[in-house]
């Protein structure tokens, strides 16, 4: 009997010592940022970023194009049981600094993302890694993310069009035919504020395939601003006429490119004379066209294939272009969500030229957007959807949709 009623108070002392979970449904994984526990797995870059240059004390600077990016732990990896390496991010040069996370057990690399473009400082705080004074303080590494490729100007002189007014006063564009041996004058300007100096090429091609492919590249490097003059070679003429192109690249290892149209070379097999060039139907649209141009000059019918990067001229407007003062030429390569300008200030009785973006896709459009006085855009019409392929450049990226 005492043992039943000791056994008794001891389960009523057991039961009346639990207390209830105030929260059960709290998740620290959902509710906390990753870095404040340790995860099961850890990632780590396959190739490391290259040591670029330093700076000031020996301070490392790192270049990249990703807006994602890894952070070595300065000692290799995060031991157990040592108190753990934090990491703290400055983007204006040490005014301001802000604690991103912290190395879990074993980790090897931090995976930062970046906001936006611009120098990144970094520093850790915890064992062995120094006292700094802040602002501005010191960073132990420099991470700057570059997601831009360097702007490139290109420029021929004589143009490769020119305009020209008609019998009946009407201003078209046609190609300028240059001869062999003429003199032409390449002028061309790179900007990048990561450019890398070493990087600026010229490339020479003829217009006929497969030499179109292929691009000569000079034996110099060019410098950021200047201008070069070229002969024209007797080449030229028997592979369908000459482009030149500028590419550059930066620090982080992205790729400019600039092209010029094609020079049309006289004597070279169906460049015009200037007569047919004044013709209303311009050369270019029977070529652009496999034929005579239908009802719709130069306006692409549905499922036409159009290559990348070549120069097409547009002959036809609708009926209510003449509405509008000014109109806009509009292209899309994922089927009219996104639209890009390719022509503007557009006169409604003038022809257009526009080039045809480099992409890759079976859902492109084109349409015609008119601009009223109140500055609106009205879209007046566009194409079916039609093809573009793109002969891609080494060394270039291609939008594929």
């Amino acid at each position: 009997m005492r043992w039943t009623i000791w056994l008794a108070f001891a389960v009523a002392l057991l039961v009346g010592c639990q207390q209830a979970d105030e929260n059960p449904s709290w998740n620290p994984q959902s509710d906390l940022p990753p870095w404040t526990y340790d995860a099961p797995i850890y990632y780590r870059p396959a190739e490391e970023l290259e040591l670029i240059e330093t700076v000031a004390d020996n301070i490392g600077v790192y270049y990249t194009n990703k807006d994602y990016f890894f952070a070595r732990h300065p000692s290799g990896y995060q031991l157990n049981g040592v108190p753990r390496i934090a990491v703290w991010c400055s983007q204006d040069e040490g005014t301001n600094w802000e604690r991103v996370g912290y190395f879990g057990t074993e980790q090897t690399h931090f995976l930062f993302k970046a906001d936006h473009d611009g120098w990144h400082w970094i520093r850790f705080v915890g064992p062995g890694q120094g006292v700094a004074e802040v602002p501005p303080g010191q960073p132990h590494r420099i991470y700057i993310v570059d997601t831009s490729p360097p702007a490139i100007e290109l420029d021929v002189d004589p143009p490769p069009w020119e305009t020209v007014e008609t019998e009946s006063g009407k201003k078209v564009k046609v190609p300028h035919i240059y001869e062999v041996g003429d003199t032409v004058t390449l002028s061309w300007g790179v900007g990048d504020t990561n450019l890398d100096s070493e990087s600026i090429q010229l490339g020479v091609c003829y217009a006929k395939f497969p030499h179109n492919i292929v691009w000569s590249r000079w034996p110099e490097t060019l410098p950021e601003l200047g201008s070069m003059e070229i002969q024209i070679p007797e080449e030229a003429v028997t592979d369908a006429g000459l482009r030149f192109r500028i590419e550059a690249s930066d620090k982080a290892g992205n790729v400019g490119v600039g092209l010029t149209d094609v020079l049309q070379i006289a004597g070279m097999e169906g460049s015009p004379t200037r007569k047919e060039m004044l013709q209303p139907a311009p050369p270019d649209l029977v070529r652009q066209a496999g034929g005579e141009p239908g009802a719709k000059p130069g306006w692409p019918r549905s499922g036409a294939l159009l290559r990348g990067g070549t120069t097409r001229i547009l002959a036809w407007m609708p009926e209510s272009a003449p509405q509008y003062e000014t109109l806009e030429l509009h292209f899309s390569s994922n089927d009219g969500r996104i639209w890009r300008t390719v022509a503007s200030d557009i006169k409604p009785d003038e022809s257009v030229t526009w080039i045809v973006p480099q992409v890759i896709s079976k859902r492109c459009r084109l349409r015609i957007v008119g601009i009223n006085e109140a500055g609106q855009k009205v879209p007046l019409g566009d194409t079916g959807p039609f093809i573009v392929d793109t002969v891609p450049i080494e060394g270039t990226d291609l939008a594929i949709e």
